[in-house]
């Protein structure tokens, strides 16, 4: 990688400042600072924070620092939460959380229902015509049948009234016994 391919990198600074670099990648830096002025720009700038931090910490004997500090600190931070969770704010947070819940039952609600809708619809629309399908069948079986009677009883006998009903009598006598030798015939076959 040449120095012109070298990207511009805040981090990398601090490191070269630090003194973490390897050598190959503080040589790149030193090259792309010399053509790029804002990192250029960068580098001076971190290197005067640091020699300002330095020169303030160099006259801070004054100061007493017990010598747990920071870890007197770090466990304080970790367990003092007084102050950052009041009841209001579990409140608050308790509420819109319900809200939420319902909002998303809600829409979870309004898509389903579609498909429930769709579903109910197509099912219903099946039945009605299985319902149709067997109202036309009746209704074809009993203007067959009236025909057939009428044929019948207007060929056997003259005297339409007596005929119609001596010939439906007829055909439901002649019905009852057709159903009556099936019967008896699997029932033998049964008992074989």
């Amino acid at each position: 990688m040449s120095a012109n391919e070298y990207k511009c990198d805040e981090e990398k600074i601090a490191s070269f400042i630090e003194g973490d670099l390897e050598p190959a990648e503080r040589n790149l830096l030193d090259q792309h600072v010399a053509e790029c002025r804002v990192c250029a720009a960068e580098l001076k700038s971190q290197q005067s924070f640091m020699c300002e931090l330095e020169s303030a910490l160099a006259n801070a004997s004054d100061l007493s620092v017990p010598p747990d500090f920071a870890k007197v600190v770090a466990v304080r931070a970790e367990s003092d939460m007084r102050g950052l969770r009041n009841s209001s704010e579990h409140k608050k947070a308790l509420r819109l959380c319900v809200i939420l819940a319902l909002a998303a039952f809600a829409l979870l609600g309004a898509a389903s229902s579609k498909a429930v809708l769709l579903n109910a619809q197509s099912v219903l629309s099946k039945v009605f015509a299985v319902i149709a399908l067997v109202g036309k069948a009746a209704y074809d079986f009993v203007a067959g049948f009236a025909v057939i009677v009428r044929v019948l009883s207007g060929g056997l006998i003259e005297d339409a009234s007596f005929a119609g009903w001596t010939a439906l009598l007829l055909v439901a006598f002649a019905i009852a016994l057709l159903t009556l030798l099936i019967s008896r015939y699997h029932r033998t076959r049964l008992s074989d």
